[in-house]
């Protein structure tokens, strides 16, 4: 009779490590694939960056050439001494993007703001304070812009004229600010004795022409 029984964990524990070494090469070839599969996302994802770059910079030179077409008559002193205020404010924002970066567009953007001192003084002494206060040039242009519609060189502190047949009160209304109590009452007052004697002798002719 046989007295030797087997062990149910050393069993166990044989077929488990066979069922190990069967799957292991498996799973060594699954994480294989998966290394492969992310180093190849990793490299499309590189090259569709790589592209969208190339794009954005191709877009951003196409811009540049055409914005330079716009601002490169600005340079030209004999173009510039003809240019109307629409074609000196389109070479202006032509040149404003790139004006520090490229120096051709600083200098247009320069002579285009001298031109235009000349053509419009009146919004540009508006623009050349707000500067000096510290407006970055395209907020102070954005704030002037409608200054442009108005008169370029209205003409300030001159009165205006006197009328010899209007009453006291209209010649001290036109006159400077602020006047006394005394001659607005003087004003109205003369205003009165005129109107009342305007009216006397008209009222005594109808009384004349009908007893």
């Amino acid at each position: 009779m046989n007295d030797h029984y087997a062990d149910p964990l050393r069993e166990a524990a044989a077929h488990g490590m066979q069922k190990v070494v069967q799957v292991a090469p498996t799973a060594a070839a699954a994480v294989q694939v998966w290394l492969h599969m992310k180093a190849q996302r990793v490299r499309e994802q590189a090259e569709l960056e790589r592209q969208t770059a190339d794009a954005l910079r191709a877009k951003q030179r196409a811009a540049h050439r055409a914005a330079r077409l716009q601002w490169l008559p600005a340079n030209d002193p004999a173009w510039l001494r003809t240019a109307d205020l629409l074609r000196v404010s389109r070479a202006w924002g032509a040149a404003l993007p790139y004006s520090t970066s490229d120096p051709g567009a600083e200098r247009a953007l320069l002579r285009c703001e001298s031109r235009l001192r000349e053509l419009h003084p009146y919004a540009m002494n508006r623009y050349d304070r707000l500067r000096v206060e510290g407006h970055a040039p395209e907020a102070a242009m954005r704030e002037v812009t409608p200054l442009f519609a108005r008169e370029p060189r209205p003409r300030t502190g001159y009165p205006a004229p006197v009328r010899p047949q209007l009453p006291p009160v209209v010649r001290l209304a036109q006159e400077d600010f602020p006047h006394t109590i005394d001659k607005v009452i003087e004003a109205c007052g003369s205003t009165r004795t005129s109107a009342g004697a305007t009216a006397k002798p008209a009222r005594t002719a109808t009384l004349n022409r009908h007893p």
